[in-house]
């Protein structure tokens, strides 16, 4: 080899491990540390480390962790009908009314897909209308009933209501075979595929942004708008005995390099515009379940946001973009979200936790109420007590093993008979409505702990009780404890000037049970009940 050509090649070796060392401080600075090149533990064992017996509450107001955003619930599939209800009005109110309501403040709102009248979709009101015609113009008089409600929400909830904008599937004239589903598949080993082209990634942001600008200009406070939901599942249709198919609502599958490219084009629509300016985000994914390392979810998550030096340039912009991740709650029990918890640490420091969807659904062993579901053997909508502190120590372990800043129920109002519902409604008797212990139970944290809450470390001391604590922006602290024993116990907690006790529990919803002014106060926690107490 001569001269030349060793200078060339040396010369190749050095700027490759130029390159290559580059890459790995831009991992370490972008990848590990996060780009304000701090690191944000997001659990400490001090959260809920009770001293069992000790039966005293310990706040320390110097352990801070996430500032919260509010408490919430999906216009799925009910919002349609119901907007047109006489007693429309009343049932916005029990949701988002402060006083005569438990005081949600996230509102999420479904941009349909245009799957009206297609009924290879067996629940009627799962047959959603689109804002967007097949010309490409709008038609933002669509959706009217579900518009309706969303109106009332603000008018209980106020102005600064957080309004989410999620999608199940693009709209039918974006998607591969007209339909807001997969085509069924030939067996279960067929590969999945996304109904959504690449070359529509744009038109289907393009929806999206002049939907949310639509929101943005009536007065709505949007705060992020969700392209992506559940990408892991293939959502397809399936073969009925007489060859015909069905489904049972919208949805489109996307592997995490198509999730990864759609959210690109996405980025590269709303960064820097005016709406972007005026504080909506888009989401990155809500993943259909929360799982350790390994799991699908992590794997979408190491896609989009860059895991190793190979995807350091490929990444940079979305890792700056974004600065949370959305989960559902689905199929994880404690140690999952555990683990959840200590992969984004170890990994995405910088990046919150949103928990935007939940119901106890009846095939998930991890709702706490699993063995009275099964027993149920014509099913149940689970409206007792039981049901409600399942899900109150569900609202727990998110808000203190993974620092979630929001938690959303599914669907905040429900027909038939399943686990899904916050209020119960009867098609043929519209006044008839079944408010569940979920609801009030829930109650017990909205009403109390509002948007800009932080959240402080708290243990209860009683074993087999649960706490958390928040101090409002007003200073106002707000401890909820959920009793998970069959017996009263009772808990020491050191307050200052006045308080306020609220209790749910099978014979109370959210009632007034204890106030005054303490230094010291006994909080009675009834069996398996929810217990929130306020001071000053």
């Amino acid at each position: 080899m001569d001269k030349s050509k060793k200078k060339k090649t040396l010369l190749i070796v050095i700027s490759a491990l130029i390159v290559a060392i580059i890459a790995a401080v831009l991992y370490i600075i972008f990848g590990v540390i996060g780009i304000d090149g701090k690191v944000e533990y997001r659990q400490s064992e001090k959260v809920n480390a009770n001293v069992s017996g000790s039966n005293v509450t310990v706040l320390d107001n110097n352990v801070n962790y996430q500032t919260i955003n509010g408490f919430g619930g999906s216009a799925c599939w009910w919002s349609q009908d119901v907007g047109s209800w006489d007693n429309a009005s009343d049932i916005m109110q029990a949701l988002y009314d402060d006083n005569k309501g438990i005081g949600l403040n996230i509102y999420r709102y479904n941009l349909g897909a245009g799957s009206k009248n297609d009924s290879h979709i067996l629940t009627k009101n799962r047959q959603t209308e689109c804002f967007l015609n097949a010309d490409g113009t709008y038609n933002f008089n669509n959706d009217k009933n579900a518009q309706q409600c969303l109106e009332l929400a603000k008018k209980y909830a106020g102005k600064d209501m957080r309004l989410t904008l999620f999608c199940n599937s693009a709209p039918v004239y974006l998607t591969k075979n007209g339909a807001a589903y997969c085509t069924p598949y030939k067996s279960d080993d067929e590969q999945w595929v996304s109904n959504l082209d690449k070359s529509n990634y744009k038109a289907f942001a393009d929806f999206c942004y002049n939907s949310a600008d639509y929101f943005v200009k009536k007065g709505y406070r949007v705060t992020s708008v969700s392209p992506i939901n559940e990408p892991q599942y293939n959502w397809a249709a399936w073969y009925n005995d007489d060859n015909t198919y069905s489904v049972n609502q919208e949805g489109c599958y996307y592997s995490k390099y198509e999730a990864r490219d759609l959210l690109k084009t996405f980025v590269k629509k709303f960064k820097g515009s005016e709406l972007d300016k005026s504080g909506v985000k888009v989401s990155m994914f809500e993943s259909g379940a929360m799982e350790g390392q390994g799991s699908t979810a992590m794997a979408y998550m190491d896609c989009i946001l860059g895991k190793g030096p190979k995807y350091v340039f490929k990444n940079a912009g979305l890792r700056k973009y974004f600065d949370e991740v959305s989960m559902h709650s689905y199929w994880s029990d404690t140690d999952t979200k555990k683990a959840t918890a200590n992969y984004i640490s170890e990994k995405y420091s910088k990046y919150n936790v949103a928990s935007t969807e939940y119901c106890q659904m009846t095939t998930d062993e991890n709702t706490g109420v699993f063995d009275l579901i099964s027993k149920a053997k014509k099913g149940t909508n689970g409206t007792t007590i039981k049901y409600g502190v399942a899900m109150a120590n569900k609202i727990v372990d998110d808000l203190t093993l993974l620092n979630a800043t929001e938690w959303d129920w599914w669907t905040a109002c429900s027909y038939g008979v399943y686990t899904d519902g916050l209020i119960y409604l009867d098609e043929d008797n519209h006044e008839n409505l079944d408010f569940s212990k979920r609801y009030y139970c829930l109650g017990n944290f909205s009403k109390f702990i509002k948007e800009g809450a932080i959240r402080i470390a708290c243990s209860s001391g009683v074993e087999n009780v649960k706490s958390v604590a928040f101090v409002n922006e007003d200073d106002s602290t707000v401890v909820v404890y959920v009793n998970n024993n069959d017996k009263k116990v009772k808990t020491t907690l050191d307050c200052t000037g006045d308080y306020s006790v609220y209790t749910t529990d099978k014979d109370n919803d959210i009632a007034k049970t204890d106030f005054g002014t303490a230094k010291k106060l006994d909080v009675s926690l009834p069996a398996s009940s929810v217990v929130t107490v306020v001071y000053d």
